[in-house]
């Protein structure tokens, strides 16, 4: 998302469609991990055998809370295939 704001930037462009997705090649289903009391954790995990790829539309010219929220969002829509409810490491400011 750094890269999209910065070509935005760049470029003068504003709107971005972003695709993320997971290629897993293991033995055993892909998990997702968590911290839980300050230890990895896949315990909430739901073993996946396919990484469904998240589309989303950004505008990378928006301000900087709402372009936080949409990286937030980008990476919740990731962690809830897995099982994983609760985004630890991106925490947006709140909205007024």
């Amino acid at each position: 998302m750094a890269l999209v704001r910065a070509t935005a930037e760049a470029t003068g462009n504003d709107e971005y469609d972003v695709r993320v997705g997971i290629e897993w090649t293991g033995q055993q289903p892909l998990k997702i991990f968590t911290e839980y009391n300050g230890v990895d954790y896949d315990g909430f995990s739901t073993p996946l055998h396919r990484f469904t790829p998240v589309e989303v539309t950004v505008n990378a010219a928006e301000p900087n809370i709402d372009f936080h929220w949409d990286i937030h969002d980008l990476a919740q829509d990731c962690m809830n295939q897995g099982g994983i409810s609760y985004l630890l490491a991106i925490n947006p400011p709140e909205r007024s």
